[in-house]
């Protein structure tokens, strides 16, 4: 089948054109593997803060003020855990030692 035919074919919709090739070092591939987890992890990060806040709305009545305020403080605690200048241990020993609040997980809590 000659190029004419193909490109007839192709506008009929009975032959798919081939992909282009394109060849990426292994680095790339490991950076785009990181900036996709760092973009997944944000993104899940934003969307668990939704919970504790429509808490705080619901139960505490907390309303725009009080709310913002709360996104900010806790937006600022997680800088500080990205930049490493805490843990995630270091936040539930903090937690159980000055406020007897253990974190536990859904699975050992059973």
């Amino acid at each position: 089948m000659n190029r004419a035919e193909r490109r007839r074919l192709e506008k009929r919709g009975k032959i798919v054109p081939k992909e282009p090739t394109i060849n990426i070092k292994a680095s790339d591939i490991t950076s785009i593997k990181e900036d996709a987890a760092n973009k997944a992890a944000d993104k899940a990060f934003f969307l668990m803060l939704g919970l504790p806040l429509m808490v705080l709305h619901d139960k505490w009545g907390f309303g725009k003020v009080r709310g913002e305020r709360f996104i900010e403080q806790v937006l600022d605690l997680y800088d500080s855990f990205e930049k490493g200048y805490l843990s995630l241990d270091d936040i539930h020993n903090c937690l159980w030692e000055e406020g007897g609040i253990k974190l536990v997980d859904r699975e050992e809590h059973k």
